[in-house]
């Protein structure tokens, strides 16, 4: 699944799979905006390989584009 790029400001190369500490929910993972550094929407995952990247790029794909100064 390809990520879109940041809604913020634009950058498409510099995305990372980001991940925090397991709790009782499982893996927090997002995705990170190198550049930026928005970062999200967090979702639990088993794991963090492949479930939970997908998880966090459908999540983050989901999100609004990028607002443009008019």
């Amino acid at each position: 699944m390809a990520i879109k790029s940041c809604p913020f400001c634009a950058e498409s190369e510099d995305l990372e799979l980001g991940s925090g500490t397991q709790d009782r929910e499982g893996y927090p993972v997002y995705i990170y905006c190198a550049t930026c550094g928005s970062q999200g929407p967090w979702v639990y995952a088993t794991d963090c390989a492949d479930i939970g990247r997908a998880a966090a790029v459908r999540e983050w794909n989901l999100r609004g584009s990028v607002v443009h100064d008019t």
